[in-house]
């Protein structure tokens, strides 16, 4: 039976953060970047298994869900000595996708061999959750086998014994909870102190308005292209990833932290506050209308 240690894990994770500043040859400017994301990482891990906990995980696949935390980033701190950036699109121009894909080479070149030794049982599900966490639209249908008995079982036997099919839908499961406590997070880095967005007395475009009222989603290139973008809209955009979050749980540890009130008051934005106040009215509806485990949409 496969053995996932996470203490290993970490120990594997700090040695890779470790060779990426010191291949930044002491730019300190890398090296803070590099320390900021590492922080990230440990918070997600943290609000992670706050999720994992109310989604009753069993030991197996907390561990598992634990490894897919630890490394959903793992690519951002080659990214930031390579581009001095995390802007994915350099990336895109150097021929290396977004950090989720560069995270899955690096994983793929020996850092999961290290990690978890001795099997690769699970080298597919951990590389598939980092390179997908960026992008991927996961399937509501997907997330309902979070309903079902399958983690009551050892993830290992679930990995080598169960169909293709089951077991594609619990890998997206997973990269759909690593989207959502990466969003969280971001949350959480504005509440704790670690980044202070700007404010500005600009006014919000009602075309911006319009978008967010109605569900849609507020790409920010877009937004720049059409001359609409200002920090205020940068503050409607982070308040918008909310209803981009499907898992009932993550939407319960919001709640309970009353993520949505601290932020109406600390960045006390007077363009805001209705939006505010609507996106928490938003969250209680599907939340009154979710399954425990899903959260669908509601417009």
């Amino acid at each position: 039976m496969a053995i996932l240690n996470f203490e290993l894990a970490l120990k594997v994770f700090d040695k890779n953060v470790a060779l990426q500043k010191q291949r930044a040859y002491s730019d300190a400017s890398i090296i803070e970047m590099i320390d900021k994301k590492v922080i990230h990482t440990r918070e997600v891990i943290n609000d992670g298994n706050k999720v994992i906990n109310k989604l009753g995980f069993n030991e197996s696949f907390k561990l598992l869900s634990l490894l897919a935390f630890l490394n959903h980033d793992i690519g951002r701190f080659m990214q930031a000595r390579l581009t001095k950036s995390f802007e994915d699109i350099k990336l895109t121009e150097m021929g290396l996708g977004d950090h989720g894909h560069l995270g899955k080479l690096i994983l793929l070149l020996g850092v999961i061999n290290e990690e978890i030794p001795d099997t690769r049982t699970f080298d597919g599900v951990i590389t598939d959750v980092v390179n997908n966490h960026v992008s991927m639209t996961v399937n509501e249908q997907d997330l309902s086998i979070l309903n079902d008995n399958i983690l009551n079982c050892d993830a290992e036997q679930f990995y080598l014994y169960a169909d293709q099919n089951t077991k594609n839908c619990f890998t997206n499961a997973l990269t759909q909870i690593v989207q959502d406590v990466d969003r969280l997070d971001i949350y959480h880095q504005i509440l704790d102190g670690r980044w202070s967005p700007s404010t500005s007395d600009d006014k919000i475009n009602s075309l911006v308005f319009k978008r967010f009222y109605k569900g849609e989603y507020l790409n920010i290139n877009e937004l720049k292209t059409l001359g609409v973008w200002n920090p205020n809209v940068g503050d409607l955009v982070r308040l918008s990833f909310i209803d981009d979050i499907k898992l009932y749980s993550v939407a319960k540890v919001i709640v309970e932290e009353r993520i949505i009130e601290r932020l109406k008051e600390m960045r006390n934005n007077p363009h805001l506050l209705d939006a505010f106040d609507y996106t928490k009215e938003k969250l209680e509806k599907r939340m009154k209308k979710s399954d425990g485990i899903v959260l669908t949409k509601h417009k």
